[in-house]
């Protein structure tokens, strides 16, 4: 009795230690170069929405801007990178295309003046980590 006692309780100390699998999540329209590429100026909203999907916000109050919106949540590394792009048009053509674009590499659009004081990046930051029941009593702390 006493061994299978300690025995369950070995198993469940060790079953604790295990992290359970957790799949990366993607949200939103995957934006790479390769899609910005084939924008032009000029565009129609019906070829930009079948180059890069519908976009996840359209403004109620400015029909003529498209926010795209992607996001990945890497749990390995546990970290979040997002993009955001968006699309400006006028009389329903494209006109100009803004955010997180490298346009260094999408030769077909020509930097506006907010992209090159800004710059056009894709933001990296980590994922919070909360801490543990257990932590939050004190009972395990890593000053310790």
């Amino acid at each position: 009795m006493k061994r299978l006692f300690l025995l369950s309780i070995l198993a469940l100390s060790l079953s604790a230690c295990i992290r359970p699998y957790q799949p990366d999540i993607q949200q939103g329209n995957i934006l790479n170069n390769s899609n910005l590429k084939e924008l032009r100026y000029g565009m129609g909203k019906q070829e930009v929405l079948f180059i890069l999907g519908t976009p996840m916000v359209i403004d109620p109050f400015n029909e003529q801007r498209w926010d795209y919106y992607y996001s990945k949540r890497d749990n390995n590394k546990r970290q979040t990178t997002t993009r955001l792009v968006t699309a400006i048009f006028d009389d329903n053509k494209l006109v100009a295309l803004r955010g997180d674009v490298n346009l260094d590499q999408v030769e077909s659009l020509a930097p506006s003046t907010e992209d090159q004081q800004h710059g056009g990046t894709v933001i990296t930051k980590p994922t919070h980590k909360e801490k543990g029941w257990l932590t939050r009593l004190g009972l395990f702390n890593k000053d310790d």
